[in-house]
């Protein structure tokens, strides 16, 4: 039997307060252990599957019963669509993030921001009224000013923490700077 206490996932540290998994009662799919936390945000597989533990996100059982993940392998900045290409992210983190991570709710489809050559830590929404403290970091600065192809005047004031227009704020790991993902409608 796994430990009670819930696992902690280092690309996403936040999760349990950001409302990712939620407390019910019931039997994970995966591990078939009867559980009180159940995932709640996106996970890609061809089966339909209701209940998911921490633990099995954490472990990677989820994803490898339900062949199935958490975010696109391949929406990690740095990891190349096309197989042929190098990825310039560590890979097996890279790996972790799409099958043992659990992922956030976007508009469209998650995009997971990297630094340092590894993916970022998921912190959560941001909207425009916290942009400034961030901007003095270049690579935000550069997401902001049109890295992303949004026009910077639009997220200066449009953009709002889980709106229609959303913002997603990420922190490196290694150096501790902040990158941006924005997602709308």
């Amino acid at each position: 039997m796994t430990s009670d206490v819930p696992p902690v996932f280092r690309f996403h540290p936040n999760a349990y307060d950001l409302g990712v998994f939620e407390a019910v009662e019931g039997t994970c799919e995966a591990c078939m252990s009867r559980r009180t936390l159940r995932y709640t945000s996106s996970f890609y597989s061809i089966e339909e599957v209701n209940y998911i533990c921490p633990w099995c996100v954490a472990d990677g059982t989820a994803a490898r019963v339900f062949d199935g993940h958490f975010s696109s392998y391949t929406a990690i900045d740095g990891i190349p669509s096309d197989p042929g290409l190098p990825a310039t992210v560590d890979v097996a983190e890279a790996m972790e993030v799409a099958t043992r991570t659990p992922s956030y709710s976007s508009w469209q489809q998650e995009e997971w921001r990297s630094h340092c050559g590894r993916p970022c830590a998921f912190i959560g929404d941001i909207g425009s009224s916290d942009l400034g403290q961030y901007l003095h970091e270049p690579d935000f600065a550069a997401d902001v000013n049109g890295g992303l192809r949004w026009d910077p005047a639009v997220l200066r004031r449009y953009l709002v923490a889980g709106g229609e227009l959303a913002g997603y704020l990420f922190r490196c790991l290694s150096c501790g700077a902040h990158r941006l993902h924005v997602d709308a409608s």
